[in-house]
């Protein structure tokens, strides 16, 4: 089964300074979720992305098969479209149109190692956020940061660092966790907070419908990517506070800026 993108998805996905993020998941079930700016339309039914400091992403990928992408624009237009990991080219079309993008070929590292491609199968409903919307979220996770800091286990995850990261609110933040179908499902949810160092709270409106499949004590992977840019990636487990509110518990903390793509950050 095969979906299509429609003008305004393709579109929003051609553009190269689009947040747009890749989940994917582990032998075991584990979500990760990192920005992958290169990843970009092939065709109507087709995604490709720059295999570029990926390691993690990489391996998961061999490992399994199932993936999600998200995006949102600056006007706040984003879906979420699921899909299936093809594989990877060396050289050919797909290597040659990311090889093409200013990203790579302007970047202060590296060029790619190769070109993924993941062939679509469902797209989200679209959904269009406010500022309103973004601002008020944010803070109602700030008023609910009291409720949060009660799941604490007193673990210093989150370097202050990465906690104020967290706490932008020009930022973007995504959640990603095993949907029902068995997929990595990566949803932005801009009202992420911090609540203490292990623990982030968000108000679940209005991306509730896209959350409908995070149970409880599920396992969780949030990452942040600022304006400077600079992206952190977080896991836990999510814990429900009320029917608004949702908690992660959380147990390591990530790089997922280059050069340190990949590198757990542990405090001393």
């Amino acid at each position: 089964m095969t979906a299509q993108l429609d003008d305004r998805i393709f579109n929003a996905l051609k553009g190269e300074m689009v947040p747009k993020f890749l989940a994917t998941q582990d032998e075991s079930g584990i979500p990760n979720v990192v920005p992958i700016i290169t990843i970009q339309p092939y065709d109507r039914e087709t995604l490709i992305f720059g295999n570029f400091l990926m390691d993690k992403t990489e391996k998961n990928l061999r490992q399994n098969k199932e993936v999600s992408v998200t995006f949102i624009t600056e006007n706040l237009f984003g879906a979420t479209i699921r899909g299936r990991f093809q594989g990877f080219q060396k050289v050919g079309e797909y290597a040659d149109q990311i090889s093409s993008g200013s990203f790579i070929r302007y970047n202060a590292y590296t060029g790619i190692r190769n070109a993924g491609s993941i062939k679509i199968s469902d797209i989200s409903e679209v959904f269009q956020l406010s500022k309103l919307d973004v601002l008020f979220g944010n803070l109602a996770s700030k008023l609910c940061s009291g409720s949060g800091h009660k799941q604490t286990r007193n673990r210093a995850i989150m370097h202050p660092l990465v906690a104020n990261k967290f706490g932008l609110i020009p930022a973007v933040k995504v959640i990603a966790f095993r949907d029902d179908l068995g997929f990595p499902y990566a949803v932005p949810v801009m009202s992420v907070q911090p609540a203490a160092p292990d623990v982030l709270v968000f108000q679940k409106k209005p991306m509730a419908p896209y959350l409908k499949n995070l149970r409880e004590n599920a396992r969780v992977a949030v990452c942040v990517i600022t304006m400077e840019p600079v992206a952190f990636q977080v896991k836990g487990i999510y814990k429900n506070l009320s029917a608004k509110m949702g908690a992660i518990i959380l147990s390591q903390a990530y790089h997922a800026s280059p050069p340190f793509v990949g590198k757990e950050i542990v405090q001393k």
